[in-house]
């Protein structure tokens, strides 16, 4: 039996961007309203400060279930209240967006096509770029990082030496929750890389949908204190990735030891490191 769009719910997570703002919000009400599709669509807000319920998305192509959270959990906690929200509803897919990740218009149209002629397959990828045409996911997953693919091979693939970033992806919802969901002690960085690790126990290939999506990730940023919060959130994520022997734990060490030193030869500032020491090593 085919599926159609009503067996499908959509997570946005907000962070700083009201909701008539979300490019992800806006390119996914396009892209069903070329179909004329509705779509439930969890909206969890980690802004600071609330937004008007009746100001989040003016989109008839959107049934928004809005969240406040106001101690801004994170990307995790978002992605498990929307699968749960999903299973309650009776739904079988569960499409993840980070706020800022533009789909092209005919999305809806390649992810459905996709779902329904390979029914094996329990996640679906899009080709994540950013904006300069760096592919971001699929990418090469070696050392807890992500390093990217000069190529990338359409349809099904198996995860081995691969992973692929949360935004975009397409997941059956019962494959989902059988490997716990994400991890919500990680609220960003590594949450997909940990997931993955989990998942690709059970379901060891994903499918790549013949689509690109654009995503506004930005390296430029200069200020020192806002590097340093995004820097904690790395070692708070890296500390709490699992660890299965000794060698991940060096890995995971090595991994963020060389984000503090990059960040201290990018601006010549020991505060890295003394967050890298407070964070990760917890001193």
């Amino acid at each position: 039996m085919e599926v159609g769009i009503d067996r499908v719910i959509a997570v946005i997570v907000l962070y700083n961007t009201v909701g008539n703002d979300s490019i992800a919000l806006k390119s996914l009400a396009r892209s069903l309203a070329s179909k004329n599709f509705t779509l439930d669509t969890v909206v969890y807000d980690n802004r600071a400060s609330p937004q008007e319920e009746n100001g989040i998305f003016d989109a008839s192509e959107l049934n928004i279930h809005y969240y406040q959270d106001y101690s801004n959990s994170g990307l995790s906690k978002a992605y498990n209240l929307a699968s749960r929200i999903g299973i309650k509803l009776k739904k079988e897919w569960i499409l993840l967006l980070d706020e800022d990740t533009d789909l092209p218009v005919d999305s809806v149209d390649k992810y459905l096509e996709a779902l329904n002629h390979n029914c094996q397959v329990k996640l679906f990828a899009p080709i994540l770029k950013q904006s300069d045409n760096l592919i971001l996911s699929p990418c090469k997953y070696f050392f807890k990082r992500g390093f990217p693919l000069s190529d990338i091979t359409l349809g099904e693939n198996r995860f081995k030496d691969r992973a692929v970033l949360n935004s975009g992806l397409l997941i059956n919802l019962t494959a989902y929750s059988d490997c716990g969901g994400h991890n919500e002690l990680i609220n960003l960085d590594f949450s997909d890389f940990n997931f993955i690790e989990r998942f690709k126990k059970s379901c060891s290939t994903f499918f790549v949908v013949d689509l690109i999506c654009t995503h506004n990730f930005s390296n430029e940023q200069k200020d020192v204190f806002l590097l340093n919060n995004r820097f904690e959130k790395f070692c708070y994520g890296a500390a709490n990735s699992h660890k299965k022997n000794v060698i991940d734990e060096l890995q995971y060490l090595i991994v963020v030891f060389l984000r503090a030193s990059t960040l201290f030869l990018r601006t010549k500032n020991i505060i890295f490191y003394k967050t890298f020491i407070k964070n990760y090593l917890r001193i």
